[in-house]
C-alpha cells in the first residue's frame, strides 16, 4: 500500500512583499512522499494566489494604476511634442507692412480759390523723410483731386519761406532757477537749426505784450532781442498767442507760433484759450506750447489743448535745462515740413467747411484737414440792376407798417 504524507503550510502575507511569480511558488503547498513510495501521484489542483481577485489598494492593484498613469502621460506628452513640430513647421501669419503718415500741420485759403496747405511726411518710426518729390504726393477737396500748382519740400534747392513768432515769457517767475537764463540758450540753439531764409518775430510778454523783435531773416537781431529780457510782472500769455497770430495773418507760406510759459494765465484782457484756438484754426497754421515747470502750475491741460486743436504739439519740461532740446526737436519739425498749392473748383465763397486730402504714395492712409471759406461776396461782375430793385422793395415793405403807424393818430389822440 502507497501511503502519501502530504505538509500544507501558510502561504505568508502579502502585505509589504511581492506576489509570488513562479508556477510552483505559488501553491501553498509541500509534498513529502515516504521513502515507501515507488510512484509519485500528482497533487491535487489548487487555487494559486496570484489568480485572486485583487481588491483595490492592494500593491499590485496600485502598481498597475500607476503604470497606466504613467503610459497616459508619456502618451499626452508626444502628442504635445508632436503638435509643437507641426506648428512650428506652419509659416507665422504676415504682419501688416508698417507704412510711411501724412501729417497735415495747416491750410490757408488767404490766396482763395489757391489753398495753401502744409504737412509732414513720418517713417513708421516717427523720423521725417525729407526728400520726397512732387510726383509722389496727390491733394483732393470734397473727395475729389485736384492739380498740384506749388509744392516745396525741406531738401530743396530754392528757398523755403517760413515765418515764425516766438512768444516768452518774462514775468516775474522766470527768475527762478536761472530760467530766463535757459531760455536765451535755447533759443540760440533754435536759430541756429531754423530753416535757412525763415522770418522770425519775438513777442514777449509780462504785465504787459511787446513785439521786441519784428520779422527779420537776420538772426543775430533776434538774438540780441531775446538776450536783453529781464524778469518781471505778471503773466498775459493768451494777449501775447493773439498778437502772434495777428501779426501771422499778414504773412504768407509756412508759417507758426512756438509760445512758451512758465505759468497759468492770470492777466490777459482781450484774448483766452478759446479767442486763440478758433484765430489759429481760422488762420490753418499751427501752434507748439512749451510748458515750463510742473503741470499744475502751467495749467498744463489748457496748453494740450492749445497745440492739439490746431495741429501744433505740445512740449513739456519740468527742469530749465530742458529747454534747449525742446526747442532743438521743435526746429527739426519746422524744418521738416513740406507745402503744395492748389487750386478749388468752387469759384465763389460760400461759407463752407471743406474737407482737405493729402496722399503719399508710401501710405494708404491720407492727411487730413478742413479748410474753412467765409461767406458770400459781391461777384467780380457787380451786382444786376433787377437784383438791386428787388432788395430795395423788400427794404421798404419792412419800413411800410412802421411809416403807416406815425400816420394814424389813433382813437382819441388829436389830429393836427
Amino acid at each position: 500500500m502507497i501511503r502519501i504524507k502530504i505538509i500544507r503550510r501558510k502561504h505568508p502575507s502579502p502585505v509589504g512583499r511581492r506576489w509570488p511569480e513562479g508556477p510552483d511558488e505559488g501553491r501553498g503547498v509541500s509534498e513529502s512522499v515516504s521513502q515507501e513510495a515507488e510512484s509519485v501521484v500528482a497533487p491535487a489542483t489548487l487555487i494559486r494566489p496570484s489568480a485572486r481577485p485583487h481588491k483595490w489598494g492592494s500593491p499590485r492593484s496600485r502598481w498597475e494604476k500607476d503604470s497606466w498613469r504613467r503610459r497616459a502621460l508619456i502618451g499626452l506628452g508626444f502628442l504635445l511634442a508632436l503638435a509643437g513640430t507641426l506648428a512650428a513647421q506652419e509659416p507665422p501669419p504676415a504682419q501688416p507692412e508698417a507704412e510711411n503718415t501724412v501729417v497735415v500741420t495747416g491750410a490757408s485759403q488767404q490766396d482763395f480759390p489757391r489753398i495753401a496747405v502744409q504737412f509732414e511726411l513720418k517713417r513708421p518710426d516717427g523720423s521725417f523723410i525729407r526728400d520726397a518729390r512732387k510726383d509722389e504726393f496727390r491733394v483732393a477737396e470734397d473727395g475729389k483731386e485736384q492739380p498740384i500748382l506749388e509744392f516745396q519740400a525741406p531738401v530743396t534747392s530754392e528757398s523755403v519761406p517760413t515765418t515764425i513768432v516766438l512768444v516768452v515769457d518774462r514775468s516775474l517767475s522766470m527768475r527762478a532757477e536761472d530760467r530766463m537764463g535757459s531760455l536765451k540758450e535755447a533759443v540760440a540753439t533754435f536759430l541756429d537749426r531754423a530753416p535757412e531764409g525763415s522770418r522770425i518775430a519775438v513777442v514777449a510778454f509780462g504785465s504787459d505784450v511787446a513785439t521786441i523783435c519784428p520779422f527779420t531773416t537776420d538772426r543775430v537781431r533776434v538774438r540780441a532781442a531775446v538776450d536783453g529780457l529781464r524778469p518781471g510782472g505778471a503773466t498775459r500769455f493768451y494777449d501775447a498767442v493773439a498778437e502772434a497770430l495777428d501779426m501771422l495773418d499778414r504773412e504768407k507760406g509756412r508759417r507758426a507760433v512756438i509760445a512758451l510759459t512758465d505759468g497759468e494765465d492770470t492777466s490777459s484782457r482781450e484774448a483766452n484759450l478759446a479767442v486763440d484756438v478758433a484765430e489759429a484754426r481760422r488762420l490753418g497754421l499751427p501752434i507748439y506750447t512749451l510748458g515750463l515747470g510742473t503741470e499744475e502750475a502751467i495749467a498744463a491741460d489748457d496748453l494740450k489743448t492749445l497745440a492739439m486743436t490746431t495741429r501744433g504739439q505740445y512740449y513739456p519740461a519740468q527742469r530749465a535745462e530742458q529747454l534747449k532740446a525742446v526747442y532743438t526737436m521743435i526746429a527739426e519739425r519746422i524744418g521738416a515740413g513740406y507745402s503744395l498749392v492748389y487750386q478749388s473748383d468752387h469759384k465763389l465763397p460760400d461759407g463752407t467747411l471743406r474737407p482737405v486730402q493729402v496722399f503719399h504714395q508710401s501710405s494708404k492712409k491720407a492727411g487730413e484737414t478742413a479748410v474753412f471759406i467765409p461767406g458770400m461776396v459781391v461777384p467780380a461782375s457787380g451786382w444786376s440792376p433787377l437784383f438791386l430793385a428787388l432788395t430795395a422793395g423788400l427794404g421798404g415793405l419792412t419800413l411800410l407798417p412802421s411809416w403807416l403807424r406815425r400816420r394814424d393818430p389813433g382813437p382819441g389822440r388829436p389830429t393836427h
